[in-house]
C-alpha cells in the first residue's frame, strides 16, 4: 500500500510547435520566440518520504541516462532538504536529446512535487533557469508563449482539442550543437497571436510559422526528413514540424481516429522508432 504522501504523475513532454530564433544575447544564449504545448505524454516520476535522499531511473530509456548528472538531482539541491529525504523513481519513457524538453520537465515536476512534499516555496527565476532556460516553462502544462531565454512566458488560450502524433527514429541531437549551427539570428517572431476560438484558425496561424532550428538539425542529420516527409503523408496530417532542437518530428491532426492510423503507419515503416499519440491540449 502507497504512503498517503506518496506522488506519481506524467511529467509531460515540451513541444515547440513553432520557434523563431531572433537574437543573439551576449551571454551566449539565443532569444527566442516559441508556442509551446504539453501533451499528455512523457516520463513518469514516483516520490515518497524517505530518510535520504535516493534516486532512481527506470524504464526504457534508463541505460542512456545518467543518474548521477540528472538535472532531477540539480534541483533537489535549489531546495532545503536539511533534514528531509524522498525516494524518487524516474520511468524513462521519453528519448534522450530528443527536443522534447524531458530533462527540464523532470526536473519542474520533482521541484513541484518537493515543494509540497516538503511544505516550501518554489526556487526564484533565476535559481529556475540555472537548473535550464526550459524549466519555468514545464512548471504548468499551459499552452504558452515563451520568448527571451525561456523567462519570459504568456498564457495563451488554447483552442478546441487537437490530436498530436509524436516519433523518433533514435537520432540523439544535441541542443547546443543545433544552436551552435544557426546562421541567422535576428528572425521575424511570431508577431500578435490571434484568438484561438476554433481548431482551423490555429492550424492557419501555425502553418505559417516554423521552427529555425530544423534547417541546421536537417543539415547535420538529413535522415530527419525522412520521418518528417513520412509524417506529412499520413492521412489526416494537417502539419508536419521538428521540435526544438530534434530530432523528435510531430503532425498535427484534427481527428484521433487519423492520429492512431497514422501511428499505425509509421511503426510499419520505423519498427524501431519510439512513437505515441497524444491529446495535444488539457
Amino acid at each position: 500500500m502507497k504512503n498517503k504522501q506518496s506522488f506519481s504523475k506524467i511529467s509531460r513532454a515540451k513541444v515547440n510547435l513553432s520557434l523563431h530564433v531572433v537574437g543573439k544575447r551576449f551571454d551566449g544564449y539565443h532569444c527566442l520566440d516559441s508556442l509551446v504545448a504539453f501533451p499528455r505524454v512523457g516520463d513518469e516520476i514516483s516520490i515518497e518520504p524517505s530518510r535520504n535522499i535516493d534516486f532512481r531511473v527506470v524504464g526504457r530509456f534508463a541505460d542512456k541516462l545518467k543518474s548521477r548528472e540528472n538535472l532531477i538531482l540539480s534541483a533537489v539541491d535549489l531546495l532545503n532538504h536539511d533534514g528531509k529525504g524522498a525516494s524518487i523513481i524516474l520511468n524513462k519513457d521519453l528519448p534522450i536529446s530528443a527536443g522534447l524538453g524531458g530533462g527540464s520537465s523532470n526536473a519542474a515536476l520533482v521541484l513541484r512535487m518537493l515543494t509540497k512534499l516538503w511544505n516550501q516555496p518554489l526556487p526564484s527565476i533565476d535559481n529556475l533557469i540555472s537548473l535550464g532556460a526550459d524549466v519555468p516553462a514545464c512548471l504548468d502544462w499551459d499552452l504558452k508563449r515563451m520568448q527571451g531565454k525561456g523567462e519570459i512566458l504568456e498564457k495563451v488560450k488554447e483552442p478546441p482539442t487537437i490530436w498530436i502524433v509524436l516519433a523518433n527514429r533514435g537520432e540523439k541531437v544535441s541542443t547546443r550543437v543545433i544552436f551552435n549551427a544557426v546562421q541567422t539570428f535576428n528572425n521575424e517572431g511570431l508577431g500578435k497571436l490571434p484568438i484561438f476560438k476554433t481548431k482551423n484558425i490555429f492550424l492557419d496561424y501555425l502553418h505559417d510559422q516554423r521552427n529555425d532550428l530544423e534547417p541546421p538539425a536537417l543539415k547535420l542529420f538529413p535522415q530527419i526528413m525522412t520521418l518528417l516527409n513520412a509524417i506529412r503523408n499520413t492521412s489526416g496530417c494537417k502539419i508536419s514540424r521538428m521540435s526544438g532542437s530534434g530530432a523528435t518530428c510531430f503532425g498535427l491532426f484534427l481527428k484521433e481516429s487519423d492520429a492512431q492510423k497514422a501511428s499505425q503507419d509509421l511503426a510499419k515503416s520505423f519498427p524501431k522508432a519510439w512513437i505515441r499519440v497524444a491529446q495535444l491540449f488539457s
